[in-house]
């Protein structure tokens, strides 16, 4: 933890001190492409290219073939080779092109951000948000709103190297055991409900059978799985609507369901309210009501 607060602080400073000249070009925050989108640069993008992968999507990056995982991040440099698009669906991301010095490019580079190649980060919900709040500035004529775009983006790319390096400490690869494969995967039903496509995909994350996963589950924790990706995905939801702006459409995505009717339904039964309701009567809706 210390070392992580001097390497946020030397970040800060070095972006402070040196003014670090992050030129952003065009911006696009939570595009949902058409199905037919590809993206195909032989050239390279022509500056650097920050992309926040949000749909499955395959990737060449240099002539290589890469299947990205939603919830990734690609940074591409200005002559590499790419072409990308949706894997099965249609793509979705944020991303913008910038350009940066050798010297700012190399700081990037030690504090642990890698190019050209795909990175999972599991939840993205907050560098998301970061990309809307610098979308805003650079477009907005408000007073420093270029010196506040410049530090959000600074505060983004620490916030994206901090979470790769969090998603390699958390690794399933390196728990130790079942019952910590196990716990971690409880975490993520209540942090990232949208994580696992469904119980199937956390037996195999377990290795276990569909039944001998869910027989292990309710053992070690009393409950049922489906008992956890309910309460996990109405938590979420509850979270969503007292402190964002997102559609309800938005929230029931992130929060795991692939149909915003379900979600609504399943809401409605488990709180008594409609998502609608819910977030009338939450006091984010109260500050917003009283500016």
């Amino acid at each position: 933890m210390q070392n992580y607060i001097a390497f946020c602080a030397d970040f800060y400073l070095f972006c402070y001190n040196k003014r670090m000249k992050i030129n952003i070009g065009i911006i696009g925050y939570n595009y949902n492409h058409e199905p037919d989108f590809k993206m195909d640069k032989p050239e390279g993008p022509g500056a650097y290219l920050f992309l926040l992968v949000k749909s499955n999507a395959i990737f060449y990056i240099n002539g290589k073939r890469n299947l990205v995982k939603k919830n990734s991040y690609v940074l591409l440099q200005p002559k590499t080779p790419c072409m990308y698009q949706g894997a099965n669906e249609n793509y979705e991301d944020d991303w913008f092109f910038f350009n940066i010095t050798d010297e700012e490019k190399s700081e990037l580079l030690e504090k642990g951000l890698v190019f050209d190649t795909p990175v999972f980060l599991g939840n993205v919900e907050e560098i998301s948000s970061l990309i809307h709040q610098i979308s805003y500035n650079h477009f907005s004529a408000d007073i420093y709103h270029e010196e506040i775009k410049i530090l959000l983006t600074s505060v983004l790319f620490l916030k994206t190297a901090q979470q790769a390096k969090l998603k390699i400490i958390q690794s399933p690869d390196v728990l130790a055991s079942k019952n910590d494969r196990l716990t971690y995967l409880r975490t993520r039903l209540f942090e990232e409900p949208a994580l696992f496509s469904g119980i199937d995909e956390m037996a195999d994350f377990m290795n276990l059978s569909r039944s001998g996963f869910q027989h292990l589950y309710s053992h070690t924790f009393g409950v049922s799985v489906i008992h956890d990706v309910i309460k996990g995905r109405i938590e979420k939801a509850k979270s969503l609507l007292s402190r964002t702006n997102f559609s309800i459409t938005e929230i029931s995505t992130k929060c795991g369901y692939k149909s915003e009717f379900h979600f609504m339904r399943q809401f409605k039964k488990e709180t008594g309210l409609t998502p609608t309701e819910f977030r009338r009567s939450s006091s984010w809706s109260q500050i917003e009501k009283s500016r």
